[in-house]
């Protein structure tokens, strides 16, 4: 199988909630030729899906994807993030048409489920929405005098991001890009927001993004610290709104 971890998204479109196939590129990749289940944890718990294979090769969530999309309350038109953290593990973070993430009142459920939604074996919720967030391009991100980008509130408290922070954000060709964090109060919500301004429109403009892009960051495990800042390295992975 293999090693190293993916990152994915799907789209949500019309008979998602039957039957979901995983990107061509990601099932070509894994080694092993029999696979019959996958599990799938989120901030609610812990899912067991069977996949199914097409006469191409291509894997789906079938069995047990219904019950998942059911208590997450997944709908046409939203996006759901899939972390895969090897031996087909994935965990997920589900976000809103408008881009924010899906916020869930509901109490994590530390089991694990099967097919049918019954609880069997306990296991751990995921933390996949502590680590990584979506962001689809738009107008605000490059603007060449205004540009700036936020980060939501849950990830930057998560992972201790404050305005004297350091970011590095690594691009899919593997290049570099350091940015100034800035904390600013929203007027409209009475909050305080996390964003990066300086920076942030060189990786914009070297990454040729445009409006209905969508950015999926992700946090390395490991930060490390110089003197009493902090720093925290971002992978970026991009796709492009019309492919």
């Amino acid at each position: 199988m293999a090693g190293k971890c993916s990152v994915f998204f799907k789209f949500l479109v019309p008979g998602f909630n039957k039957r979901l196939s995983l990107p061509v590129a990601f099932s070509s990749s894994l080694s092993e030729k029999k696979l019959d289940k996958a599990v799938i944890k989120s901030c609610l718990g812990s899912w067991c899906v069977r996949l199914g294979r097409s006469v191409d090769g291509v894997l789906s969530f079938e069995e047990g994807w219904e019950v998942f999309v059911n208590h997450h309350g997944l709908n046409i038109g939203e996006m759901v993030v899939f972390e895969h953290k090897g031996k087909m593990v994935f965990n997920v973070v589900a976000y809103e048409s408008l881009g924010s993430e899906k916020e869930y009142e509901l109490q994590s459920d530390k089991h694990q489920h099967d097919y049918k939604g019954k609880r069997t074996l306990k296991g751990t919720a995921s933390s996949s929405s502590r680590t990584l967030f979506s962001t689809t391009m738009s107008k605000s991100h490059g603007d060449p005098l205004h540009a700036y980008m936020t980060f939501p509130a849950k990830f930057a408290r998560s992972n201790g991001i404050v305005a004297t922070s350091r970011i590095i954000l690594k691009d899919p060709s593997g290049r570099s890009w350091p940015l100034i964090i800035s904390k600013w109060e929203s007027k409209t919500r009475g909050s305080y927001r996390i964003a990066t301004r300086k920076g942030w429109y060189k990786f914009y403009e070297a990454n040729k993004l445009k409006d209905g892009d969508v950015c999926i960051f992700n946090l390395k495990p490991v930060s490390s610290k110089s003197g009493s800042k902090s720093t925290h390295v971002l992978e970026v992975q991009i796709t492009r709104g019309g492919s």
